[in-house]
């Protein structure tokens, strides 16, 4: 399972980011928070611009976008649904993670 989960979305991240490239919305990092406990049918999909200005820049309506394009590039790259079918998404900024998490993603995903 971990193998398959890990697949898809190491091929989503690629096709996800070549996307965001092409029509102009720059994505720094993506990070993601899973548990593999039985209990837990879902991930969660932290999507990271540069700075705090690229994130306010983002429209409700290109967040939405960018949610929808996530989730069809999870399907296009056979991500599990049957075990983990609940994506949750929470957009942020390196800069956010360098100035109240001491630069540490470690910190800002727990």
């Amino acid at each position: 399972m971990k193998d398959n989960y890990n697949k898809s979305v190491k091929h989503t991240d690629n096709e996800f980011k070549n996307w965001c490239k092409k029509i102009g919305i720059k994505i720094f990092r993506i990070e993601y928070l899973i548990t593999w406990e039985d209990w837990d049918d879902g991930i969660e999909v932290y999507i990271f611009t540069k700075t705090n200005k690229e994130l306010s820049d983002l429209s409700e309506n290109q967040i939405e976008n960018l949610k929808f394009e996530y989730l069809n590039c999870l399907k296009r790259n056979n991500y599990p649904f049957d075990k983990f079918p609940n994506i949750g998404f929470v957009f942020d900024s390196d800069q956010n993670v360098k100035e109240n998490y001491e630069g540490s993603y470690f910190y800002r995903l727990r």
